[in-house]
């Protein structure tokens, strides 16, 4: 549906930075949605595509058994989880370690790994991006600590509502059955090898501003995120096909990052 676009556009855009070599990792996206909002239908929408795995449910021992070897092949780029209150509604020693294992997976990376149920050795260091969603209310939710999880500070945040016109849309598509004809998302321009994506100060700092409003309303100094909203202009690029980014590029992520 076309309410749906930036959602679909941001998802994008997130699975592209997986693919730029002079990136220091894959973004990771946080949505941020009421219920309803086609936030779970959307993100099934991509499992089609490779180096997807989508996760109803996870814990930090499944993803060190099932998924972290193909993790470091580069098999796995993004973890796709549909409701992040899922794996953190477990009891709260469970909750730790998924937060420990999320921090180090999409930030600084997961290198050697030795537990009682797990011993892996690797001279490098295992990174992944994660596209997940909660509700706001959730996400407002004083009981769940949410600011002491430490992985909503390393993930970008997507925020979106529909205006009364947009819910008489979303009523008109599903009178009309429209919805059974929906399709799967495929990615046709995910590059076989890596791509380099030069990235110009001036458009690096054209998007400054907005990060430091994003950053404010969060607490944080915004310096992940800056790199992440980078990583989204050389992702906008290399999905429109080209080396550079652009102006174009430059005024598709300010138009992402107001919603």
């Amino acid at each position: 549906m076309k309410d749906l676009d930036p959602l679909v556009e941001v998802i994008t855009l997130t699975i592209y930075t997986a693919y730029i070599r002079n990136v220091q990792k894959p973004n990771s996206l946080l949505i941020i949605a009421r219920p309803e909002s086609g936030k779970t239908e959307v993100m099934k929408k991509f499992i089609p595509n490779k180096n997807i795995v989508y996760l109803s449910d996870v814990t930090a021992f499944g993803i060190e058994r099932d998924y972290l070897h193909r993790i470091e092949t580069g098999e796995i780029r993004h973890i796709i989880i549909p409701d992040l209150l899922k794996p953190l509604s477990r009891k709260e020693s469970t909750v730790k370690t998924f937060i420990t294992m999320m921090n180090g997976l999409i930030e600084e990376g997961i290198a050697s790994v030795s537990t009682y149920a797990t011993r892996r050795s690797s001279e490098t260091h295992v990174k992944c991006g994660i596209i997940t969603a909660i509700t706001g209310e959730e996400l407002r939710d004083q009981r769940h600590n949410w600011g002491r999880i430490g992985f909503l500070s390393r993930i970008v945040p997507f925020s979106y509502s529909y205006s009364i016109e947009s819910v008489k849309k979303v009523f008109d598509h599903i009178l009309r059955l429209d919805y059974l004809k929906e399709h799967n998302i495929e990615l046709r321009r995910i590059p076989k090898n890596d791509k380099e994506i030069k990235l110009p100060r001036r458009y690096a700092q054209a998007i400054l501003p907005s990060t430091t409003v994003i950053a404010k309303a969060q607490k944080t100094y915004g310096c992940r995120l800056q790199k992440q909203f980078q990583a989204l202009l050389q992702a906008s690029a290399l999905e429109r096909g080209r080396a550079s980014v652009n102006s174009r590029n430059v005024d598709r992520i300010l138009h992402l990052m107001n919603w």
